[in-house]
């Protein structure tokens, strides 16, 4: 966060203690979300997500903001996925099921949110990181960033519910030729395509974002509330089943060979060598 962002929230409160890998603020009718893991381009694991669903408890059923925004920490990733040196302890179908619903959870939580979630989208976004982003329901994108679903190059598959929020943004033909080829994509391509709204200098996303938050909720929240639930209504992409066929085509490309490969010419820095099973 840039000195000035940090000025505009002088009056900020912090109502969740505790937090290593996420900051949460709340100032002036709207709360704040920074994914803080700049070492790892503020890749999600499993200590992340459990401190995201307690914001989301807090948001859920304590909070008194109109309005949230999501962002990630420094100017290089937004969020680039799932921490894959965390995730090394998931060796089972059944460990790699546990975590893809836990994340489907997460995002599920944040896109049902009664008021706006604002996605201050300060970098790339890579992988997961595309999955987070499109939970959002508004998306300020710095000119810089870039998107790509990179999980096909991994030998896995989106995991996190971000699949089917793409096909309904951008129809099926668009979203198979991101999903894929794992290609990136860069901001104006993502202006075109819908998964950004809006396109600014990297200095002024977040400050963009927050000014937005607080405009929403100045408005009187029972009618932000009824507004987003009309078109979440009308947009509605998540039910069980399709939960869990998601997370059982995850589950069956994680423990696979060739995401076993994939891994291995990443740290091999080496090309990979796929047999297809």
């Amino acid at each position: 966060m840039s000195s000035a962002d940090v000025a505009s929230m002088q009056r900020e409160s912090r109502p969740i203690a505790d937090l290593a890998h996420v900051e949460y603020v709340e100032d002036d009718g709207c709360g704040l979300i920074r994914i803080n893991r700049p070492q790892v381009y503020n890749a999600i694991s499993l200590a992340t997500m459990t401190e995201l669903e307690h914001i989301l408890d807090w948001l859920e059923t304590g909070s008194q903001v109109g309005a949230v925004v999501i962002t990630g920490a420094g100017d290089r990733a937004f969020v680039s996925g799932g921490d894959l040196k965390d995730f090394e302890q998931i060796k089972t179908y059944d460990s790699a099921v546990a975590m893809s619903r836990r994340m489907q959870r997460v995002t599920s939580r944040m896109h049902a949110l009664p008021i706006p979630v604002i996605g201050a989208i300060n970098g790339d976004c890579l992988g997961g990181g595309c999955e987070v982003a499109l939970a959002a329901d508004i998306r300020i994108v710095s000119a810089k960033a870039h998107f790509g679903f990179k999980q096909v190059t991994l030998g896995i598959t989106p995991a996190w519910g971000g699949r089917r929020r793409l096909v309904r943004l951008v129809g099926r033909s668009r979203a198979l030729d991101l999903l894929l080829s794992g290609d990136l994509i860069d901001a104006e391509q993502a202006l075109s395509l819908g998964l950004a709204d809006k396109i600014l200098p990297p200095d002024q996303v977040l400050a963009s974002a927050l000014e937005l938050a607080r405009k929403i909720a100045r408005n009187p929240r029972m009618a932000v509330s009824a507004i987003k639930r009309a078109v979440d209504r009308d947009e509605a992409c998540y039910d069980e089943d399709s939960a869990a066929f998601e997370a059982d085509l995850f589950a069956r490309t994680w423990i696979s060979d060739d995401h076993q490969e994939a891994l291995a010419a990443r740290k091999d820095k080496r090309a990979p060598n796929f047999k297809g099973r």
